[in-house]
């Protein structure tokens, strides 16, 4: 599968991991901030930095955090 949804790599893995299945609300959040945070004009005026704060950014990173740790976690061998 190639794509950018974190969303469909969570879900994808969760087929034979079932740990993944308990960050899908984390991967659907993610993937809300994807197109937004890039293109100008996405948002009905201004740059798209006036729509996000420090508390949405650091919850975002916190979730892609646990995310990637879970990942790390099953790479291990």
């Amino acid at each position: 599968m190639i794509t950018h949804a974190v969303t469909d790599l969570v879900d994808e893995a969760s087929k034979s991991q079932k740990q993944f299945k308990r960050y899908s609300d984390y991967a659907k959040e993610l993937d809300r901030h994807y197109i937004g945070s890039r293109y100008p004009n996405f948002y009905p005026s201004g740059a798209p930095h006036k729509y996000y704060t420090n508390k949405m950014a650091e919850k975002c990173l916190n979730y892609a955090e646990s995310i990637l740790a879970e990942v790390k976690n099953y790479l291990k061998p």
